[in-house]
């Protein structure tokens, strides 16, 4: 999944909700995860031992620059 799956509408409730793994959010921010991870680590959800993800209500944020850092 990435923004252009939605087009010309806005994501909807359920979908900003929705927690994305980390490589959608690389790509969304044009950010890599641990640079993503440095500043925004209270909107990190561990999905696994390995693995993360982040709501894409707060990937839009951060892409716009309005995140609250830590």
């Amino acid at each position: 999944m990435s923004i252009e799956d939605f087009g010309e509408r806005p994501p909807s409730w359920l979908e900003l909700e929705s927690v994305k793994q980390m490589s959608v959010a690389e790509k969304i921010t044009s950010l890599s995860a641990d640079t993503i991870r440095r500043p925004y680590p209270h909107y990190v959800v561990k999905l696994s031992d390995r693995r993360g993800g982040i709501q894409l209500k707060h990937i839009l944020a951060i892409a716009r620059g309005t995140a609250r850092r830590a």
